[in-house]
């Protein structure tokens, strides 16, 4: 393993004038001579600390250094102190995305996407500058003061350290250890990520990392610095490759702009943000929404958000023709029933006319025109029973809507304009927490199995149960829409551990959303913001479903 660093080697700190003099005019002169003085300064103290006297403490770092192959410079900083861990990153190699990061509390990094960019740039810019120097080994320790960068390469991912300082040889052990659990847990996540960081996966390895971070804080250096130092040389060093970056990203935009008006005549802007594509204008019809999608998608393996709309006046011919539609249907079926009722009621008068010419005949005709008699009387049950299910087809969502308020009438976490669960006067999270309060959680399981036994027995046309996470107005809206999908997540785990839920297997049909501070609740224009921080559940049905539903028995 090679190390760029203040203290290389003694090796390399004979040579260090050659090797320091061959690196700047390679980064171009982006690194300043006082920067470049300082390196030498610190590599000449740690190779004098090498050389003092004959000490004991020498001879047996000395012998260590043979045994193990470790350098005595390697060995005299392992001597110090663990260094303390301030932010953990995990980064795609071959796209640079940010998969996941982890802070301590108020080392947080503005713009976590871009120093991973720049990290992954800075560890391919020296490993470039090592190979052209005949080395071996690849790079994981770049320092700069008491800031330390530690890159580890694992599967398809870097894993990135900020440190204050180096770690020891035992530390890294430690950390090597720690990326080896989330790389062996994550492996698959890792190749298939595409930039989508609301994954369920994203949310779970932050707090792992984060764990890791505050578990490591008992053995580390409080008066260590933080690693700012490290990180503004880093930006420096890479602003042109970050213009290069816009300017591509700008380039693949307008060109996928052009393709979309080439194909279908339309124009939309195109802009990427946080790794998924955005599209946002106004087109002539819904077909060409689903042709432009078509489009991104062959185009490119990013996810896509669709802002784009069409107009009102498009939307109300649609809306009118499916409504002539579900009309012309039932009116259909109600004249096919007219039908038969009144052949029936002919076919009876005609059979009982017939009974009365033929009441001389023989017993078997009569048995024969009984069976003829009770058929028909069947066919008209069965037309009945048709009937009837298909008004309750028909009627499926009002009915589930009823009997929800008949059965939340009194029941104050039931909000009956939009029949859902709202907890907005359940204090069941403290302000920027993701902890639920124990007591308070028992309540909300308590009212969602009433709520879920009703929707039981309709589960034939239940497509999702929506547990919805919101905060108040504290913070920024990235933080705040963070905060709100953890709290969701928090209690779609607590939720799927209920024994009704395992008993029906309703573990699928949950999903945690979070809307941040996007919705919160204003009492006489003034926000309350306990109320602000709330859990809602609704659900959806599958219209889909019960539209072929429909069709399946107006064609019997």
């Amino acid at each position: 393993m090679k190390r760029v660093t203040p203290a290389i080697s003694k090796g390399i700190s004979e040579n260090k004038e050659t090797m320091i003099d061959a690196l700047y005019p390679i980064m171009g002169g982006m690194i300043s001579k006082y920067v470049t003085q300082a390196i030498k300064e610190m590599m000449e103290t740690i190779n004098k600390k090498i050389e003092q006297g004959l000490s004991f403490e020498r001879v047996k770092r000395k012998a260590k250094s043979k045994l193990t192959g470790v350098s005595e410079t390697e060995l005299l900083l392992d001597e110090s102190k663990d260094a303390r861990i301030s932010s953990l990153f995990v980064i795609q190699k071959e796209s640079s995305l940010l998969i996941s990061e982890a802070h301590l509390e108020n080392k947080e990094i503005d713009d976590a996407h871009m120093v991973a960019s720049m990290a992954s740039a800075i560890k391919d810019f020296i490993n470039d500058w090592v190979e052209n120097s005949d080395a071996t080994n690849e790079v994981q320790l770049l320092s700069y003061g008491n800031a330390t960068l530690y890159i580890e390469s694992a599967g398809s991912v870097f894993l990135v350290a900020f440190l204050d300082t180096e770690p020891s040889y035992e530390q890294r052990i430690k950390i090597n250890t720690f990326f080896a659990s989330i790389v062996k847990k994550y492996a698959t996540f890792f190749q298939e990520f595409d930039g989508d960081d609301s994954a369920d996966e994203v949310l779970t390895l932050s707090m792992e990392m984060e764990g890791y971070i505050y578990a490591s804080q008992s053995v580390a250096n409080d008066k260590k610095k933080n690693p700012a130092k490290f990180i503004v040389v880093s930006l420096a060093l890479l602003l042109l490759g970050y213009g290069v970056y816009l300017f591509n990203g700008w380039y693949i935009e307008h060109t996928l702009e052009k393709r979309v008006f080439s194909q279908t005549g339309e124009e939309i802007e195109i802009s990427k943000q946080d790794g998924h594509f955005i599209l946002e204008g106004q087109v002539g019809s819904t077909d060409a929404i689903y042709e432009i999608a078509k489009i991104m998608k062959r185009q490119s393996k990013e996810s896509i958000v669709n802002h784009l709309s069409v107009p009102m006046t498009y939307l109300d011919e649609r809306f009118k023709s499916v409504t002539h539609l579900g009309e012309g249907s039932l009116s259909v079926v109600e004249k096919k029933l007219s039908f038969l009722e009144h052949n029936f009621e002919q076919t009876v008068n005609g059979l009982q006319k017939k009974i009365v010419e033929l009441e001389g005949q023989v017993e078997g005709s009569k048995v024969y025109l009984n069976k003829l008699l009770k058929s028909t009387t069947d066919e008209m049950r069965v037309l009945k029973e048709e009937k009837l299910a298909l008004k309750k087809v028909l009627e499926v969502k009002s009915e589930i809507f009823s009997k929800l308020d008949k059965a939340f009438a009194s029941e104050v976490y039931y909000n009956i304009d939009n029949h859902s669960l709202d907890f907005r006067t359940l204090t069941l999270f403290a302000a920027g927490n993701i902890v639920y309060e124990p007591k308070q959680i028992v309540k909300l399981s308590k009212v969602f199995e009433k709520y879920l036994r009703i929707l039981l027995e309709y589960k034939g046309y239940i497509n999702t149960i929506i547990i919805e996470g919101h905060t108040d107005t504290s913070g920024t809206k990235e933080e705040n829409m963070l905060l709100s999908k953890k709290r969701a997540l928090s209690v779609k785990y607590y939720l799927e551990r209920l024994k009704i839920v395992k008993q029906y297997h309703m573990q699928t049909y949950l999903k945690a959303v979070g809307y941040g501070s996007s919705k919160v609740v204003l009492v006489d224009g003034i926000e309350d913001k306990n109320a602000s921080r709330r859990i809602e559940i609704t659900f959806s049905l599958k219209d889909e479903k019960i539209l072929n539903k429909l069709r399946e028995m107006i064609n019997d």
